[in-house]
Formats: structure tokens, sequence, C-alpha cells
């Protein structure tokens, strides 16, 4: 388990540091910031505060289709809410996150690193939420392309 564990380590470090290697400009004629949630914790509780924050912000905006989704990247323990055994658990967190993703205020991915170390597969996933190679290579990338942390 242990070599497993520093496999990923390894490689969400050589990931990272390939990422931010290369170079992605940040466009100039960006009109709105876009924004990427910042997650410390890594538990179910601090995403759901998260939407919910997200969708009070999205609730004063006057016109929301100008502004892309906040991009929220799960690679930790916080993305087992979201696996179908989990979703009576975490039964309000899904629908908070299905309600906002539809309305384009989030958009949710996960880690498929996380989930072949983790032993989940697509299909154990509702169907709104995306899949990403590398969470922590896909937070460089975005932030490379001017995202802001949420």
């Amino acid at each position: 388990m242990y070599r497993t564990f520093f496999s990923f380590l390894l490689l969400c470090f050589s990931l990272s540091a390939y990422a931010e290697t290369q170079q992605s400009p940040i466009s100039p004629d960006l009109q709105s910031p876009r924004y990427l949630a910042l997650i410390k914790k890594n538990t179910p509780s601090e995403v759901e505060m998260l939407f919910k924050r997200a969708g009070m912000l999205a609730e004063e905006v006057e016109n929301l289709s100008t502004y892309d989704p906040i991009v929220f990247v799960l690679h930790g323990d916080e993305a087992h809410a979201f696996r179908h055994r989990n979703m009576e658990r975490y039964k309000d967190l899904i629908k908070l996150a299905e309600r906002l993703e539809a309305s384009n205020v989030i958009d949710i991915r996960i880690c498929e690193t996380w989930m072949r170390i983790n032993g989940v597969e697509r299909s154990e996933l509702p169907d709104f939420v995306d899949t990403v190679p590398l969470g922590p290579a896909e937070e460089v990338r975005l932030r490379r392309e001017g995202y802001l942390y949420f």
C-alpha cells in the first residue's frame, strides 16, 4: 500500500513540475475572471460549503451565462462522496452539485489517477461529473490559463 501511495505522490509531483514548465499564455481578451476551487481539507463537508458559497454568489450575478463555471478538481477523499454507493449518505451534496452543474455555476472534475488507486470505476460516478487524467496537473494547467482560486 505504501509503495502505491508513494508512486502516486511521485507521479503527482513529477507531472506538476512538468506542467509548470509548459508555456500556456493567458488570454489577453479575457473579459471576466475564471475560478478554480481551492480545496484544503479534502472533505465532503468542505466541498459542500464551497458549493453553497458558489450558489450564493451566482444568485447575485445578473448575467450568469457570461461567466465560466467555477472548476472543482477533486483528487482526495472528498471524491468518495460522488460514488453511487455513498450517494444516500451525501444526497444533499449530490443534489446541490447536480443543480449547480446544470445551472453552469460549477464544473466538477475527478482525478482518474485517484480513481485507479481507490478502485473507482467511471460507472460509479454521476453523469454530470467529468474526469481528468491527473488532478494536480489539471490544477496547474488551469492556473497557467489564468484561473484564480475561489
